[in-house]
């Protein structure tokens, strides 16, 4: 069993500086140079909190963070690393002794509100097949007081890893916190391998590292720059819609580089923001992504990309191959996803968040030879889908924002419900259900489910304004003359292509996702998916999620 250690060894308030912070109008971190620290490798292995610094021109940062033991605490957390069909056994405590959170809590949304004070925590473990005591249900927390939340069970989780290989990370989940606590630094991947599942001569060791990318606004201290003005102060005085930051962390470090030999290098990353997507491309025209997973693992074919989405919450795998490049090439990993996704405003997305990191090719030392690797042909059969409109269940799930009498967000809600509302959604252990989620807000909303992983079927454009006056349907199919659809329905585009725990729902379109719930491997789950506090679905922009845009579910035999 592995211990996981929550400790806090100090914070720094941004209201300490002597000013405000407002929301998506944050005072601009200080000018720091790109990549001139190397890129930090997270250890292979932890929960706790310390200071380590993002940048060498910046004092050290407070945060909150995952490790065995106090010196071991890190941004991100270690990397876990299971083996297919080998449970994993880990104890999450709590040594955050704070009295309250050093990010400023929005009290008017439901929050987990400890009675005595503290820093709530719950850690779920993003893309697991894993019962529900250990799947950091939001309302699971725990303080390093002793004090529970109502649905609370253990701290000692079992993680069955009997899914396919395939790259999952951990984060704090505690209901209404946690954009904060994710922010603050409780995040970490977490790898399942399968040795016998897993092509050949795929990049390894040295040659395979995992990437976390965040945003954060920084204060000249090096303290997180937090909003503690709202965009509705009348209504919730310090919630804001989405935090955007200016300085792009990867593995915890503002703007790093790696040095890289003339070789394929396997990178497996997760997009840890709480509400930035990126949209990836690198600077040199002769290389391409090739992506060989997405967040269920590996691909049928890997696909070959000029560029890349990754909505928060979303995991790739890909290799990028160095190998024609000359020694003393520097290549550029860009971002040009607009913020927020897809139409954006240019005031959330500064040139400095253009750039993640520098890729800077060198010479191998001499005497070290590289080994051999390759990009295989196929990974695993193509997935087939199949469902019956008329026996199996159809839901239609709407993504609806409120906004107050000048336009500035309240929330959104999932199917006209709050986190607090019973139950609406009781999948059948081994049913296939089809799930149409309308998106009627005027961003993109990445849409995650506990428990199973899905496939994307289509997306289908309406005429969101016709919907609204009541001029049209979307009960009727196109080309229907009372159908709100302006279009066929469309292949997934490429951020939705095969098994996924999280998609990109885009605005004024419907988007059929087909859920089988059991385990991919379409036997019996190894435990009772039944018992225990329960799942939920939610929006994976932690901002939505904190102020209702999260759904109990609950499973039933």
């Amino acid at each position: 069993m592995v211990s996981l250690l929550f400790l806090l060894l100090g914070c720094a308030f941004s209201t300490a500086h002597g000013e405000h912070s407002f929301c998506q109008n944050l005072t601009a971190s200080p000018t720091l140079t790109p990549f001139v620290d190397p890129l930090p490798i997270p250890p292979t292995i932890d929960v706790s909190t310390g200071k380590q610094k993002l940048h060498s021109e910046l004092p050290a940062t407070t945060l909150y963070a995952y490790g065995t033991s106090e010196k071991t605490t890190s941004l991100p957390g270690p990397t876990l690393v299971a083996t297919r069909h080998k449970p994993s056994h880990i104890r999450f405590e709590n040594h955050i002794k704070d009295p309250e959170t050093f990010l400023i809590t929005d009290t008017t949304i439901h929050w987990a509100s400890p009675t005595h004070g503290g820093i709530p925590i719950v850690t779920h473990l993003h893309g697991a097949e894993a019962p529900s005591d250990s799947d950091g249900h939001p309302d699971g927390w725990f303080t390093a007081r002793g004090e529970t939340g109502k649905k609370f069970v253990t701290q000692n989780y079992t993680y069955p890893n009997s899914q396919p290989a395939a790259l999952l990370w951990y984060h704090d989940h505690t209901v209404g916190i946690t954009r904060n606590n994710v922010l603050a630094g409780l995040a970490g991947s977490y790898i399942i391998r399968s040795p016998s599942e897993e092509p050949r001569h795929l990049p390894s060791g040295r040659f395979e590292i995992p990437l976390m990318i965040q945003d954060k606004q920084l204060w000249a201290n090096g303290s997180i720059n937090f909003p503690d003005v709202g965009d509705s102060p009348a209504n919730h005085p310090n919630w804001c819609p989405e935090y955007f930051g200016d300085t792009i962390l990867v593995n915890g470090r503002a703007w790093p580089h790696l040095d890289v030999y003339r070789a394929m290098y396997r990178f497996r990353i997760v997009n840890a923001a709480n509400a930035r997507f990126f949209t990836m491309s690198l600077s040199e025209p002769s290389l391409r992504f090739v992506q060989l997973g997405t967040d269920g693992g590996f691909l049928p074919f890997p696909l070959y990309l000029a560029k890349m989405t990754m909505a928060p919450g979303y995991r790739t795998d890909v290799i990028i191959d160095f190998a024609g490049l000359a020694a003393g090439t520097s290549v550029y990993l860009n971002n040009s996803a607009a913020a927020p996704f897809p139409g954006g405003n240019s005031d959330f997305s500064p040139p400095s968040t253009n750039s993640i990191t520098e890729f800077r090719v060198v010479r191998k030392p001499a005497g070290f030879k590289i080994p051999h690797f390759a990009v295989p042909r196929q990974m695993i059969p193509m997935p087939m889908p199949g469902y019956d409109l008329k026996s199996d269940m159809h839901r239609s799930l709407t993504l609806v924002e409120f906004d107050d009498a000048v336009g500035n967000p309240l929330g959104a809600v999932l199917n006209n419900h709050t986190w607090l509302d019973p139950v609406t959604e009781f999948p059948e252990v081994g049913s296939v259900e089809i799930w149409d989620i309308i998106n009627f807000t005027p961003d993109a909303h990445p849409i995650h489910v506990h428990l199973i992983q899905f496939l994307s079927l289509h997306q289908q454009e309406f005429n969101q304004t016709a919907h609204d006056a009541g001029d049209c349907t979307l009960s009727k199919e196109f080309p229907h003359p009372a159908s709100c659809f302006i279009e066929s329905p469309q292949q997934p585009d490429v951020t939705q292509v095969g098994w996924k725990d999280t998609v990109i729902v885009y605005p004024s379109k419907v988007t059929r996702l087909w859920t089988k719930w059991a385990p991919r491997d379409g036997l019996l789950f190894p435990f009772n998916p039944v018992s225990g506090p329960g799942y939920v679905w939610h929006c994976h922009i932690l901002d939505h999620e904190d102020n209702d845009m999260m759904r109990p579910l609950a499973v039933h035999y």
